[in-house]
């Protein structure tokens, strides 16, 4: 389970791969992007709070971290304490699109959606909001320890790596980051973006 007085992963299901680091000088936050949703793959925006399902063996690939963060839904899947369930790191909301196929949205909204990060599904959020509130955890997490993982959605992972840079919600239509692909953030003074969408070892 997740010691509250450390901060460091402690449980049998992710025992080996997590080791306790200290003393290191800079801080590292690595990022695994999910598994895309079948619903996604079929062309039809996922249900509000949808959790993809891990491949085989997905849990034991993961790095060496002292905490492990997730969203919300994905705690609920993997039934462990080990990890540290965060609403900041939940999927875009797509509002009344959820559950839609592509096909049956206003064109003249998906134009928009694609073209305009300042829009927002009906009900929904925009990128710009996505990047405040990934921009806003990212700069809040404290110095230490010194090794941190995040699990989210490529989305997600994407709005860190342009939080990182100092960038706006128009520069994540121009940064790929695939399902299942690994992105590296360092901090020493700021968040610098070390590695964005390599493949996982």
């Amino acid at each position: 389970m997740l010691s509250k007085s450390t901060g460091k992963v402690n449980h049998p299901l992710l025992a080996p791969p997590f080791r306790a680091t200290q003393g290191s000088m800079n801080q590292t936050l690595t990022c695994i992007a999910l598994p895309a949703p079948d619903e996604l793959r079929r062309g039809v925006i996922p249900a509000r709070d949808a959790a993809p399902i891990l491949p085989a063996g997905f849990m034991a690939r993961l790095p060496s971290a002292d905490r492990l963060f997730v969203p919300p839904p994905l705690n609920k899947t993997i039934g462990t304490d080990a990890c540290e369930a965060v609403p900041a790191l939940q999927a875009a909301d797509m509002g009344a699109w959820h559950g839609l196929s592509l096909k049956v949205l206003p064109p003249a909204d998906l134009t928009r959606w694609v073209g305009d990060a300042g829009f927002a599904p009906p009900g929904g959020e925009s990128r710009d909001s996505l990047l405040r509130r990934a921009g806003t955890w990212l700069a809040a997490l404290p110095a230490m320890p010194a090794r941190m993982l995040v699990l989210a959605d490529a989305t997600v992972i994407r709005a860190l790596a342009i939080a990182a840079l100092g960038g706006d919600g128009a520069m994540m239509a121009r940064l790929d980051i695939a399902p299942l692909t690994r992105t590296v953030l360092t901090r020493h003074a700021t968040w610098r973006l070390a590695t964005s969408g390599a493949p996982r070892p």
